[in-house]
Order: C-alpha cells, then structure tokens, then sequence
C-alpha cells in the first residue's frame, strides 16, 4: 500500500527525509507554499516562491520516487504588503498549471506576525474563495491550533463557504481534532487530520479519531515544517490503526485514497 500525504511543506524536508518517506512507502505530497515571516511579503516574493515550488521543490520529490503536488495560496500567515489584486489575478492563471491541486493553505490565524488582522484575513479568504469556484478548484483552510479558536473558525469558515455558494466537497479543513471532526463531515466537507507532535497528535490519537469517525471524508497529514514534525507520522498512522485492528480499507482510504479523492489527483 502506498500513502499519501495531505499537507507537507517541502521546503522544509531534506534530501533524507524524502529517501526515509519512499522507503515508508510514502509516494505521494500535497504541498503548499508560503514564507511566513515577521513583516508582509512583496507581491514579488509571493510568486518567486510559488514558482520555486513549481520549478525546483515538486521534482526533489519525484527524485525519489514521490509523486507531489502543489497548493498555491495568499497564506494568512505570509500575506502580501500591496498588490493582492494582481496576486489574485495571477493566481487564477498559477491554478491551470499542472500539478496544482488546490488553492491553500488560507484561512484565519490570529497568530499571524504579517497580519493578524482577522477581518482582513476574512476579505483575503472570501477573495480565494472565489477563485477557488472561478476556476473549480479545491481549497485547504488552515485552521488555528487552540481548541476554542479551532472550533469558533471552523463555524466561521463553513458560514462563509455557504454563503458565497462553495462546493462543501471542494474543502478541506486541516489541522482537525475530536473538538471539530464531525463539525466539518456534517458540513459535508473533507477533515484532515495533522499528526505532529508540537500539535500535540499522536498516530496512536489520529487512529482513534478516524475509527470514532470513519469516512470517505478523513484523511492523514504530517504539516511536517520547520515546527516539530514527522514526515513519516502518515505511514506511522497507519501502523497504528492496523494495531487498533482497523481493516485494510479504513486504513487505504484515511492515509491514501481520501486524500486524492479530495484534491482530483
């Protein structure tokens, strides 16, 4: 069986770590791209990065064996000093390139050191949004790490996909727990869980989670990033739900196939 990794920031995995992942039969990213800094980015650094993602990060990974995909998003956590109109322009153009799977990863962080400005953060996010139906595409939200926070955006993120008519099946709430799981099924959208140890998640809790809420709508990611992480934690998730005596569908579907259904690869 191969795995699939939902969230993973390449630009923080080294050449060891994609040998580890292959071996761990880890074949497959999905990867967003920012720089989060302590001061708004310029529009032309937004893209640079963008297009090193597209230019040199996705073939590290097919070096070893790893198939990668790319998110492409005007980050709440690296958000742009002027010229977001041009940016959101551009990033219609960036979503019809191949191998980009998903506007992300955007949402609400009141932690943010660019703009912790949550209703600037709103206008940024509903912006994507209609990219994101523009151009039917897929959408990754970040979500904040403090349970109250996580829970009160994830209502504010679904009232606001609703509002502006989204596709539920097109979204993706990352960084997901026991507080908001059924929160995001019962809205019809895609829950992934992010298994990392600054988060505080283990493999042994993200197989808990996933036997409590079994569903095509589950999935497993590491967020492995300059944080505290684990770029095997998909494959080590797995292991812990064959422990936990999950059957072998369960398991393809929360750490492979859900993850692809999500994002039309």
């Amino acid at each position: 069986m191969y795995y699939f990794d939902a969230h993973m920031h390449l630009t923080d995995i080294t050449h060891a770590n994609l040998k580890d992942m292959a071996l761990h039969n880890i074949r497959g990213i999905v990867s967003p791209v920012q720089l989060a800094g302590t001061k708004p980015n310029s529009p032309d650094t937004i893209v640079d990065m963008w297009d090193f993602q597209l230019g040199k990060q996705l073939s590290r990974a097919k070096a070893f064996m790893i198939d990668a995909y790319a998110m492409i998003g005007i980050s709440m956590v690296a958000t742009p000093k002027n010229g977001l109109e041009d940016l959101l322009k551009l990033q219609l153009e960036y979503l019809e390139k191949p191998k980009v799977v998903a506007i992300g990863e955007v949402g609400f962080e009141p932690g943010s050191k660019t703009n912790n400005d949550t209703e600037y953060q709103q206008k940024l996010l509903e912006a994507q949004i209609d990219n994101a139906m523009k151009m039917s595409s897929c959408i990754d939200i970040h979500l904040p790490n403090v349970m109250e926070k996580k829970v009160l955006f994830t209502e504010k993120c679904i009232g606001i996909f609703k509002a502006r008519g989204m596709d539920m099946k097109k979204v993706i709430f990352d960084h997901c727990s026991d507080a908001n799981i059924e929160m995001v099924l019962e809205a019809g959208a895609y829950a992934a869980i992010s298994v990392q140890p600054w988060r505080k998640v283990t493999p042994e809790t993200a197989a808990e989670w996933i036997l409590k809420y079994s569903s095509d709508y589950v999935m497993v990611d590491s967020d492995a990033s300059g944080l505290p992480s684990d770029c095997l934690a998909v494959a080590k998730t797995a292991f812990a739900l064959e422990q936990a005596g999950a059957d072998k569908v369960l398991i393809e579907k929360a750490c492979s196939l859900n993850c692809q259904a999500a994002y039309g690869i």
